[in-house]
């Protein structure tokens, strides 16, 4: 199992190596042992432009993700899932706001973009938006960590 993180942000201090060891626990939980995947912590202004670019929405978000399983590409032979970018400073608005940590805001967010980079996805239909749901708590669940 590979990981790569990078933190491009400054304003709010993380733990980088708590960060990748959630991945690889969710990556294990999720049975994908031997995945590989890039993940990029940035501020709200970093994804804002990154949301403009690619999903032509001009507002920051909370995660991005980004398959190497879809698209008009075929899969790579590699075990490489994609790239998740996750808004630090979105995470931290919306851990404040549910009442919970930071770090579980982060593990929440990182759940939702493995899924994303796996094929779920909420915004199909409100049965798909459950069935996320539904997996992120086991996830969250097996690797030992609940909501409040």
């Amino acid at each position: 199992m590979k990981v790569w993180v990078r933190n491009r942000q400054r304003r709010i201090r993380i733990r980088i190596r708590e960060v990748s060891a959630s991945v690889t626990k969710i990556l294990r939980s999720l049975g994908y042992l031997k995945a590989e995947l890039s993940l990029l912590l940035v501020d709200d202004a970093q994804i804002q432009r990154l949301n403009r670019r690619y999903r032509g929405i001009d507002r920051p978000t909370d995660v991005l993700a980004f398959s190497m399983l879809e698209g008009e590409n075929p899969p790579i032979p590699s075990q490489m899932l994609g790239d998740i970018v996750i808004s630090v400073e979105t995470a931290k608005e919306w851990a404040k706001r549910q009442g919970h940590p930071l770090e579980l805001e982060v593990t929440i967010l990182l759940i939702h973009g493995i899924l994303h980079l796996l094929g779920y996805h909420h915004e199909d239909s409100k049965e798909a938006a459950r069935l996320v749901e539904r997996k992120t708590q086991a996830v969250l669940e097996e690797i030992g960590r609940t909501k409040t």
